[in-house]
């Protein structure tokens, strides 16, 4: 048993308490994706599906957990083979309310005991998912309560320290300040980290094609995309790129389309208004080339005259987005950097935008989907197979 230096007082208990939390590194790992695991999921599904309060993120979440879809999971997963490999501490972003549960639930299809420290923030979605678990812990899955702590704690090093000396995982969502500052606590020997750092996305539009489609259904998906988050999660895309003939009638039908849909479903406040169109006097005043696009404070958008991967050093949200008219689709290669995570198409082959990061070598790009799917959730993130990369193989 590790010396328990951690009080009470330390910690905030959504899931779980102190006791489960020491007594975690000597529960015995379970294989990946084991019916134990998947049950579990399975009936946390069925609970948040059910709950009237349940909002948008929280219903994907709870039906990415079906058990069906958990089945076909293991099934293609190649879990084979494959155990837990023991306590698995997750620091979750505070920009996401339902990554936590994303993040728990691959640690837990990988077979470890888990402890996810959530933001401090206060998020319904957080509460309602806590309060579904806690449930089934409390009843019909009484036997997975070893495995699952959730919590939260004061930003603290010498806490992070304890809970790092804990674990066999560490999974670090966040930006590169949190990562640098996550990583000063000393894992033991064999533990592995996963970071998932800054990142940022992008969108490549066919105008042929997006005026061939339904204007209203593109911008309610691109709205998913993008305002649904407030363009805080990286696969949220702040860079859209045009491609094809008659690129002007293309954009201000989309531009038009979006305005209406987010006029109807969001609620912008006067300080993210001021947030953009500085976002916006900021690139301009650092090149030339960027010209403001006067329009509502729905929209604001900056066109530019080239890519440079400088650009996305300007992160913007709540609506605020770079343009850019391309002659071919190699033009994007300057902001396929590393910290370059999605590119959504719409009328562009996503074979085309794979070939291309190959051809090119380029060091980003981990995921091409259709526009509306940004959000989708996945047992693949940031180029690493979870479940794979929070267990290990037994060979033999």
């Amino acid at each position: 048993m590790i010396p328990m230096r951690l009080s009470s007082d330390d910690l905030t208990f959504l899931v779980g308490d102190l006791e489960r939390l020491y007594q975690m590194p000597e529960i015995p790992v379970l294989p990946a994706f084991s019916e134990r695991m998947v049950n579990f999921l399975a009936q946390l599904s069925r609970l948040l599906l059910r709950d009237k309060r349940s909002g948008v993120d929280v219903k994907s979440y709870a039906y990415w957990i079906r058990r069906s879809s958990l089945e076909t999971a293991a099934r293609e997963g190649g879990g084979r083979n494959r155990l837990g490999r023991g306590v698995a501490l997750h620091i979750a972003p505070s920009n996401v309310p339902v990554n936590f549960a994303v993040s728990m639930t691959s640690s837990l299809l990988a077979g470890n005991g888990t402890v996810v420290r959530v933001s401090n923030k206060p998020f319904p979605q957080v509460d309602l998912i806590c309060e579904a678990v806690n449930l089934l812990l409390d009843g019909e899955c009484q036997e997975m309560r070893p495995y699952l702590c959730i919590l939260r704690h004061e930003h603290s090093e010498e806490i992070t320290q304890e809970l790092s000396q804990l674990c066999d995982v560490r999974v670090i969502w966040g930006g590169d300040r949190t990562i640098e500052t996550i990583r000063r606590a000393v894992l033991p020997p064999r533990a592995v980290e996963l970071a998932f750092a800054d990142r940022y996305s992008i969108a490549v539009i066919d105008a042929e094609a997006y005026r061939s489609s339904e204007p209203e259904e593109i911008a309610k998906k691109f709205y998913a995309d993008t305002y649904y988050t407030d363009q805080n999660a990286c696969s949220s895309p702040r860079l859209v790129v045009w491609l094809g003939e008659d690129v002007q009638a293309a954009r201000e039908q989309f531009w038009t389309a979006l305005e209406r849909v987010a006029r109807r479903n969001y609620d912008l406040r006067p300080i993210q208004v001021v947030d953009k169109y500085s976002a916006v006097c900021a690139l301009g005043m650092s090149r030339g080339g960027v010209r403001y696009i006067p329009g509502d404070t729905l929209v604001v958008r900056a066109e530019l005259d080239r890519l440079t991967a400088d650009v996305m050093d300007y992160k913007c949200g709540s609506g605020c987005f770079f343009e850019y008219t391309a002659k071919g689709l190699e033009e994007i290669v300057p902001v396929l950097t590393k910290r370059c995570q999605t590119v959504a198409v719409l009328g562009v082959d996503r074979e085309r935008v794979k070939e291309l990061v190959f051809s090119r070598g380029v060091r980003g790009v981990d995921r091409i989907v259709p526009l509306g799917g940004t959000m989708e959730l996945s047992l693949i993130w940031d180029g690493f197979q979870m479940v794979e990369s929070m267990s290990r193989y037994v060979d033999g």
